[in-house]
Formats: structure tokens, C-alpha cells, sequence
């Protein structure tokens, strides 16, 4: 709805209105009483009528028959004509609404004046569109399509960023449908689940559905013959050809019980990762909740203050203030009615057929590979190279179908910048710029061809070209490098143009998912980190004495150091002593002594009388060990000596594990309950001695 002030509103709702046009036609002022009564209209539309869509770029057309202007003949074709409306206040004053910008399709003269039908900017878009490559944000791409047109984009980068993808780069698939560069915003514009209009300004807005209401129309302010259907139309899945494979994916919500919208071939959603792609998409279909309208048609008060997309609520009668009707199409008379609709299908029965979409295989001409194709891109963004700056100004992708030869063309129109050096005559100089480029075939830095050029300042015309004499069959990338001295460049939007021919050629493929990405380092200073050290240094000569030195190491028997004889029989031998302790079931001890190399209950075994002791009898039931001891070593055996452990926490029961005192008595109960009976030896050497061992709770069988 145009932004007009409350006065305004309230003059609206007024039983009884008054209004009037005038304008302009060619520069020549008009009135009311220019105008031949009941030929002054205004129509305008963003569906065909079947349903709620996306991606549309109707055209507004604007008809009126104007009498008694002093206006040459044959001159007004291309011209422009600007209708105002203006209401009537309750002050008695008017306030204006510009009804639009239009350009005058033709121009009858007739006796009843001159009968002029004329279409709004959107028609400048019916301009041929030669690209077949470009790359972009949703914002930028709509920018070249404008620039290219000489239009004016009246929506903003933040608003854009508001759209469903709308800050995400969309690359244009090659093999599409596009003509002309309204065909090329209306996939711009599905790809943001938007549709595009010409202002009253005459600059062209993207605009999303939303569900504001802007008027609320009651049964005063509408004629009879309005009629409301009884659905809601809404979207819960979307449907979209993907051109490289000849198939159709499907997305649709949780809960998907309503209409599929069919995306077609959008040249826009077909580069990336599956993942990507479907994220793509889903964007469109989260947009497209906000579509809940109920399908309407209604007749008011002529008053062409609306706008396309907006969104109305009916009360009264048989209206529903409850539910909110989007406005699709008017058809608005000057000193007659305004008729709006609201399009939309009912998922109840459209759901069925709509669902089809899911397996739809459309039936797409393949690329010829014998055929001659002609691929071409150009830049969307400034490019800039500064003066020592090393960078890729542009990065080519296509595919070859089969072994062929491939030409790359360029032209690029720049704007060159010298740098002087000096800061005062007579030392000032001024040196020509000189660029080198440097040409990356599939990642490869191209070593045999570089060209290079001097330029002075101002603009400068640079041609490149380039032959692949055998380019094999797969994706290649062409990634051109700028590198300046002297001087910088400067490339302005659209001022890059490449050209890649060849058979069998297709001038993009699928995203890899493969990523290019370059960091410029700034130069580190590091005296900040270093702290000031001195050193000094002196030489001397050194009469060096070359002696040697000898010495004799007698033989090492290791055998017999590390060889300790012993035996498990109840007889001793001169290593060996044994006992057999004294146990209950209560407490059991021995007692260690040696009188005459025999135990006798009493007294301390030390180093060199007994460098091992060792049980004689199997203990049962051991509970726990307690020992008095120093240094000494201990082994456990549980089949009568045949085998000796040690204990750990970690790993148990351990063969030939060493223990210490302290270890013994820390083995738990649970531990000696694994092995019904146990003996004992203790290696007493380098001054250990024994003085007593406890089996706790153990006995002896006899």
C-alpha cells in the first residue's frame, strides 16, 4: 500500500468521495477534463489467476483516451506519461498518489481524442539477454539485470538479505530458457520466493508474500457480488528439475498435506552439493509459509492507493475477519470500481495431482557434442589490483564433452592509474604501469605463455587469448591472474567479457564442493617480541696432546653372578633354610631363628646365615600375611613351590613378581582366597634379615 497519511485513510472510508487525475504526457500537463469519461484505467497482476506464485514479472498497462492537447503527431510512441491520482480530504483539500511511470506502447487519434495504451518499466526488461553465465548474490545479479536495462532497482541490499536466499551467491546453470532479462529476474526473483513490480517511481522492487494486513473492508466499502472461498490455499512441499540429470527432486514439509509449488527449471538452484542444494530449496519452501490466503474476489470503491501483494481482511456479512486475503490482481476505473482478486487452488483437491510433481523426469534436449557452443561470462563486482598486488580477476569453469579443441577469449576495459614517485618538481616522475597476467589451467600455473602490457593513465582496451589445442574430457577451471607494478587497475562491473568456444562444450558443471580461498599476511614486526643480547666471542690456538689411555678388564662370569642355587625338598642345603610355622585358625605365626642351620622358633635370620627361607608345609584358608622384616624379598607359591608369584592391584597374581613387605601385607583377602593353599620363600641378600611371618587365619593339614 502507498504511504499516505491519515487524512487520506479517513477521506477513504467516506460514503461519498471525490477525486480527480491529472498528469503528464511527454512533458505536456493534463487534467480531469482532458480525460474522455470512462477510458482512463489501470490493470496489474501477479498470477495467471490459477494460484498463489513466485517469480512473477507481469506488466502493469495503463489506458486512457485524453482530448484537446496540443500535441505534434507521430511523436508520442517511447514517450512517457505519468498518471496522479488525487483524493479529496475532509479539509477539502487533495492529496496525491502517483499512479506509476509508463512508457506509451501506441497512440490512436481519433475523433474521440488520443486513445494511448502504455506498459510500466517492467516492459524495459523485454530486452534480449546475452549471457549465458553469471554468478551473484540475489541483490547483485538483480543490480546487472537493472544496470543492463538502464533501470533503477528500488530494493535494497537489506532488504534483499531479508529473502530467502537472499545473501547466498547463485550461480546460472547455461543450459536454460532464458531470452530475455525479464526471464532472467523471474528466476532471480522465484530463487528469493519473491515477485517483481515497477514502482510508482518507476524502479523495480522485489517483494515477498507476508502477512500483514493493511486494510481491514467492510460490507460499507464493498459492492455486492464479492464471493470468498471456503480453503485456505498453502504450500507444503516444492517440486524443482534438476536440468543436469533429467530428474525432478521433491522437499516438503513435517506435515505435508496441502499444494506442492512447482519450481520448474530454475538455472539458479542447480550448482552444489546435494545438501546444498536442498538447503537452497527449502529456503523457498520455509518462504512460502507465509502463504495462508483465502482465494477472494471483490469489488470496492476506486481508489488506487493498493499494491500489488498486499494483504487484506474482509469483515462483515459473508467476509471472515479472522482470515487474511492476498491480493493477486486489480483492475482499477477512474470514477468507477477497483476490482481485486486473490488466486489459489484447494489443497483438498489439488493435492493429488499436485503430489505427481514428486516423479516428474522432464524431457530436456541434451547438449550436442558435435555442435559448435559458445560460452561467455563477464565479471558482477569491482575488481581491483593495486600496485604490487597479485591477484585472480577471474575464474572460468567449463566442461568438455570429448577431446576438442578449446579457444579462450577475453576483453577487458580498464581503468588504469600510474604511481609517481617524487613530491615535488624537478624530482616528481611519472613511470607507466606494467601488468603481467598469469594464466592456471586446472590449478597449474601456465609457464609458457605470459603476457604483459604497459599502460599510462586513463582507460585501456586489454585482449587476451588463450587455445587449449587438446583439452581432454573432463571439468577443467581457467583462473586468470593480474599481478601490477607501477600503477594499479580497475575493472568496473560488467567491464570483464569472456568468451569460450569449442565442440561439445558446456560452460559449467555441478559445484564439486571444492573451496578457492587466498589471505593476505601484513608484514610482522617482531621487534616487539625480541629483547637486545650481546655476546662476545675469542680465538685461540690449542696445541692438542694426542696421548691415548688402556686399560684391562678381566673375564666376567655373569652366569654365576646372577645364578642362585636352591631346592623345594625338606632338606636343606647351604642356600636354603626352612620351616614350617605354627598356625590356628585364629592366628598362626612362626617365629624365625637359626640355631645350627636349623628354625627353632626364635631370634633373627640375618644376611649371609640364611640368604633364603622358605616354608616347608601348604598353609589353607590364609587370610592375610604380616611380616617383620628389612629388605627383604618375597615369593608366593600355590602348587607346593613349582611356580612363585608376586600380587599387584593392576594385574594380580603375577609370575616371578618380586614383593617388598609392605606389599605383602597390602594383599587383599579376596586375593588369597583365589588359591586354596599357599607357601612362602624370602630372598634375604645385601643385609636384609627376618624376624617373623604371620599366616592369619590359616592351618595345616597333617
Amino acid at each position: 500500500m502507498y504511504q499516505v497519511s491519515n487524512a487520506y485513510k479517513d477521506a477513504m472510508h467516506l460514503a461519498v468521495q471525490s477525486s480527480s487525475m491529472h498528469g503528464t504526457v511527454d512533458g505536456v500537463n493534463w487534467t480531469e477534463k482532458n480525460i474522455l469519461s470512462g477510458s482512463c484505467s489501470l490493470t496489474n497482476q501477479c498470477s495467471d489467476g490459477s494460484n498463489v506464485q513466485i517469480g512473477q514479472v507481469y506488466i502493469a498497462e495503463f489506458d486512457i483516451t485524453l482530448m484537446g492537447l496540443n500535441i505534434p503527431r507521430y511523436s508520442l510512441p517511447d514517450k512517457i506519461i505519468q498518471p496522479v491520482y488525487s483524493q479529496q480530504l475532509i479539509n477539502r483539500s487533495y492529496e496525491d498518489v502517483p499512479l506509476g511511470v509508463f512508457n506509451i506502447s501506441s497512440a490512436d487519434w481519433t475523433a474521440s481524442g488520443i486513445v494511448i495504451k502504455a506498459y510500466d518499466n517492467m516492459s524495459k526488461l523485454d530486452k534480449s539477454c546475452g549471457i549465458k553465465q553469471s554468478q551473484g548474490t540475489p541483490y547483485q545479479l538483480a543490480k546487472m539485470a537493472m544496470d543492463e536495462c538502464k533501470l533503477e532497482l528500488g530494493t535494497t541490499a537489506d532488504e534483499f538479505s531479508t529473502f530467502a536466499n537472499g545473501t547466498i551467491v547463485l550461480s546460472m546453470y547455461t543450459d536454460n530458457d532464458i531470452d530475455t532479462w525479464r526471464d532472467f529476474i523471474s528466476w532471480v526473483a522465484q530463487a528469493c520466493a519473491c515477485n517483481v513490480f515497477a514502482g510508482r517511481d518507476g524502479k523495480i522492487y522485489f517483494r515477498a508474500y507476508n502477512k500483514d494486513v493493511v486494510e481491514t473492508v467492510n460490507t460499507e466499502h464493498r459492492f455486492t457480488g464479492c464471493s470468498f472461498s471456503d480453503f485456505e490455499t498453502r504450500y507444503t512441499g516444492i517440486s524443482c528439475v534438476n536440468i543436469g540429470d533429467q530428474t525432478t527432486s521433491y522437499y516438503g514439509t513435517e506435515n505435508d498435506d496441502a499444494l506442492t509449488y512447482n519450481l520448474g527449471q530454475n538455472p539458479f538452484l542447480q550448482y552444489g552439493l546435494s545438501e546444498t542444494l536442498e538447503q537452497l530449496r527449502r529456503n523457498i519452501l520455509f518462504a512460502l509459509q507465509m502463504v495462508d490466503y483465502v482465494p477472494f474476489k471483490a469489488s470496492m470503491i476506486g481508489n488506487p492507493v493498493f499494491d500489488l501483494m498486499d494483504v487484506f481482511s474482509f469483515s462483515g456479512g459473508i467476509g471472515d475477519a479472522d482470515k487474511l486475503f492476498c491480493m493477486t490482481k486489480f483492475d482499477w476505473k477512474f470514477h468507477g470500481s477497483y476490482d481485486m482478486e486473490g488466486s489459489g487452488q484447494n489443497p483438498a483437491l489439488a493435492n493429488a495431482k499436485s503430489k505427481v510433481d514428486k516423479n516428474i523426469a522432464g524431457l530436456l534436449q541434451k547438449q550436442d557434442e558435435n555442435t559448435m557452443h559458445y560460452s561467455m561470462f563477464q565479471n558482477a563486482e569491482d575488481i581491483a589490483v593495486g600496485d604490487g598486488e597479485y591477484k585472480s580477476i577471474m575464474l572460468l569453469r567449463f566442461v568438455v564433452q570429448k577431446m576438442t579443441h578449446v579457444t579462450i577469449q577475453l576483453e577487458l576495459n580498464a581503468e588504469v592509474e600510474t604511481t609517481e614517485t617524487g613530491e615535488a618538481d624537478p624530482a616528481w616522475e611519472e613511470h607507466d604501469a606494467e601488468c603481467r597476467v598469469v594464466y592456471f589451467l586446472n590449478g597449474e600455473e601456465v609457464t609458457t605463455y605470459y603476457p604483459k602490457e604497459c599502460w599510462f593513465d586513463g582507460h585501456h582496451l586489454l585482449h587476451l587469448q588463450y587455445d587449449l589445442e587438446a583439452a581432454a574430457q573432463k571439468v577443467h577451471t581457467w583462473d586468470i591472474w593480474m599481478k601490477m607494478k607501477g600503477g594499479s587497475i580497475h575493472f568496473a562491473p560488467y567491464q570483464i567479457k569472456g568468451l569460450v568456444t569449442g565442440e561439445g562444450l558446456v560452460s559449467d558443471t555441478e559445484w564439486n564442493g571444492a573451496i578457492s580461498a587466498e589471505e593476505k599476511i601484513s608484514r610482522i614486526d617482531f621487534d616487539e617480541y625480541m629483547r637486545e643480547f650481546t655476546d662476545s666471542g675469542s680465538a685461540q690456538l690449542v696445541d692438542l696432546d694426542k696421548g691415548s689411555a688402556e686399560e684391562s678388564i678381566s673375564r666376567i662370569d655373569a652366569f654365576s653372578m646372577m645364578m642362585r642355587g636352591f631346592t623345594d625338598s625338606v632338606n636343606a642345603t647351604s642356600d636354603v633354610f626352612t620351616f614350617t610355622p605354627t598356625v590356628n585358625k585364629d592366628y598362626s605365626t612362626a617365629t624365625a631363628a637359626v640355631v645350627n642351620n636349623v628354625w627353632t622358633g626364635s631370634g633373627t635370620i640375618k644376611e649371609g646365615t640364611a640368604p633364603m627361607v622358605q616354608s616347608t608345609v601348604n598353609v589353607h584358608g590364609t587370610k592375610s600375611i604380616t611380616t617383620v622384616s628389612s629388605n627383604a624379598v618375597y615369593y608366593f607359591s600355590f602348587d607346593s613351590g613349582a611356580n612363585w608369584y608376586g600380587y599387584t592391584e593392576t594385574d594380580g597374581w603375577t609370575a616371578d613378581k618380586a614383593m617388598i613387605q609392605s606389599e605383602v601385607e597390602a594383599v587383599p583377602e579376596s586375593a588369597w582366597a583365589e588359591h586354596e593353599t599357599v607357601i612362602m620363600k624370602v630372598l634375604l641378600e645385601d643385609g636384609a634379615s627376618l624376624s617373623s611371618v604371620n599366616f592369619n587365619g590359616g592351618y595345616i593339614t597333617t
